[in-house]
């Protein structure tokens, strides 16, 4: 083989395994292991909360780096949107999940258990307007199920959700300055949200 056709067997094989690579499998694996999270919540015990806080971070976490992932080897936009609605939609999810752990983490000190879920449904809500603003106000399919599981969250917690258009980076920040002080007036507020 010559060195040119080596060259061009190598790029038709990376354009091909990038090909490959740009698909939903890790975001499914992902999405369902939050869908097994929601079907069996974790023991009322803090080491239980805290292992299962850690695991749906590790997924939060997993979703970022899938997105990076995604965004270099999917070739289009056309490509891309689908899988990153899925991201947005799962992060979401996850995020909706850990809320519940911290309420339940925080139940010592109730303004920082109403404080916490606040802070990270609007984080959520954030994730899912973001991609909704980014396609001109659609709403993809994927968010179907992860909507009421924000909004009903938020309700509960005080939060009032803006419409898409209305929600933005500036929107989070002011919920989070508005929540931030109430948590560090309780003892040892756990767990550390960042998103």
């Amino acid at each position: 083989m010559t060195a040119t056709a080596a060259v061009a067997l190598s790029v038709h094989s990376s354009a091909a395994v990038a090909a490959n690579r740009c698909t939903s499998f890790m975001i499914d694996g992902a999405s369902e292991r939050i869908r097994n999270y929601d079907r069996h919540p974790p023991a009322d015990k803090p080491s239980a909360l805290n292992a299962r806080y850690g695991a749906i971070a590790d997924v939060i976490s997993t979703l970022a780096e899938e997105h990076g992932i995604l965004d270099s080897v999917c070739t289009n936009d056309a490509q891309k949107a689908p899988l990153f609605a899925e991201i947005a939609a799962t992060s979401a999810w996850a995020i909706a999940l850990e809320s519940d752990i911290a309420q339940r983490l925080n139940a010592s000190c109730p303004s920082a258990a109403k404080a916490f879920p606040t802070i990270m449904l609007a984080d959520a809500w954030l994730l899912l307007a973001n991609v909704v603003n980014e396609n001109g106000g659609t709403v993809p399919g994927a968010f179907k199920d992860v909507i009421p599981k924000v909004e009903n969250r938020a309700a509960a917690a005080g939060l009032v959700v803006p419409a898409w258009a209305e929600t933005s980076q500036y929107w989070r920040d002011q919920i989070d300055a508005k929540e931030k002080p109430i948590i560090q007036a309780c003892p040892s507020p756990s767990p550390t949200h960042s998103p």
